[in-house]
């Protein structure tokens, strides 16, 4: 009888199961797990081309680094020079290359650049990703680059090193200069 008089006040109250406690939530456990395991070959979303990262510039001895009474890799982790005019960079000759390997392959999306900028050199340019087998490569770039500060977006991939080709120059001298890079994942 009790349990007949509970099914009708559950009928006419319309009462249902409790929700789970996280019915609310934004991600289920599971999808927190994947995400943990993506962030792990996205480089935790931090810079993979950083020197304190782990990366290094494999074609160092084919590069020259201007300034060396300062930290003049492309891979530091300082934004700032004590001497602004000049700032430590690293150039390279016509139809030579600077690689960037990265401890291991990351999933990025977004590598972002600082091109020598106390003139107007406009230089000629590519940029290519090499992919988790350490031998394909994608040209991602082949453009006339301005001086400053540039961010190139392209489709998630695998990527285990980053190599600037010097393809014609710049409008002052046959030489490519970098001041910074960075490459990371980015929503």
């Amino acid at each position: 009888m009790k349990i007949l008089l509970i099914l009708i006040l559950i009928d006419i109250f319309e009462l249902t199961s409790l929700p789970a406690w996280d019915a609310n939530a934004k991600f289920s456990q599971n999808d927190l797990h994947i995400l943990e395991e993506r962030s792990i070959i996205r480089g935790y979303y931090k810079d993979v081309a950083s020197q304190s990262n782990g990366a290094i510039i494999s074609s160092a001895r084919a590069n020259i680094f201007a300034r060396p009474s300062i930290d003049n890799s492309p891979l530091r982790n300082s934004i700032y020079f004590t001497d602004a005019v000049a700032p430590g960079h690293v150039y390279f000759a016509l139809h030579q290359s600077l690689i960037v390997e990265f401890l291991q392959a990351y999933e990025i999306n977004k590598i972002r650049y600082w091109m020598v900028d106390v003139d107007a050199r406009v230089t000629t340019m590519q940029i290519y990703i090499v992919g988790s087998d350490r031998q394909t490569e994608t040209l991602i770039l082949d453009d006339f680059v301005q001086p400053g500060v540039h961010t190139l977006k392209f489709p998630d991939q695998l990527v285990s090193k980053i190599r600037f080709y010097n393809k014609g120059g710049n409008t002052i001298n046959s030489f490519m200069a970098l001041i910074k890079i960075q490459a990371y994942y980015a929503f």
